[in-house]
C-alpha cells in the first residue's frame, strides 16, 4: 500500500503521531489528544502519546513508529494505563506483530493496530 510505504520511509514519529489522531478519528474515536512530546516519562520509547474516547471508554494510545512492539511496549503501555487512571489502551505501529504478542496485550486490555490494521 503507497500509504505504508509514505509511513515507513518519509514520516518522523511526529508526524505519525498526527496521521494516528486522523486514523483514529475517521474510525469514531472522540477527544483525541495528542499529549505534549516535549513531556515524557522515564520509558523513552513512548510518550503517553495519546488520550481518546470511544463507547465511554478512555483509551491511551501508543505509537511506534518503525519499532518492533514486544512485551516491553505492552508493560509500558499498561504501566501508562494505570498512571492515566484508564482501562483500556491501544498500540499502533507501522510494524508487523505476531499472535502471540497480539494475545498477550489483550491479557493486559491493550488492543495493537499493525501494519495489516493500518
Amino acid at each position: 500500500m503507497k500509504d505504508l510505504s509514505i509511513v515507513d520511509n518519509y514520516m518522523d514519529e511526529r508526524e505519525f503521531r498526527n496521521y494516528v489522531q486522523v486514523l483514529l478519528i475517521d474510525r469514531g474515536y472522540k477527544s483525541v489528544t495528542i499529549d505534549d512530546v516535549r513531556l515524557s516519562d522515564d520509558t523513552k520509547l513512548n510518550d503517553n502519546d495519546m488520550l481518546a474516547q470511544k463507547d465511554d471508554i478512555t483509551y491511551t494510545i501508543q505509537t511506534f513508529l518503525n519499532v518492533p512492539v514486544g512485551k516491553n511496549e505492552i508493560d509500558e503501555t499498561y504501566d501508562d494505563m494505570d498512571a492515566e487512571s484508564v482501562s483500556a489502551g491501544i498500540i499502533i505501529t507501522n510494524t508487523k506483530v505476531y499472535d502471540e504478542i497480539k494475545d498477550y496485550a489483550k491479557t493486559k486490555s491493550i488492543e495493537i493496530w499493525d501494519r495489516d490494521n493500518l
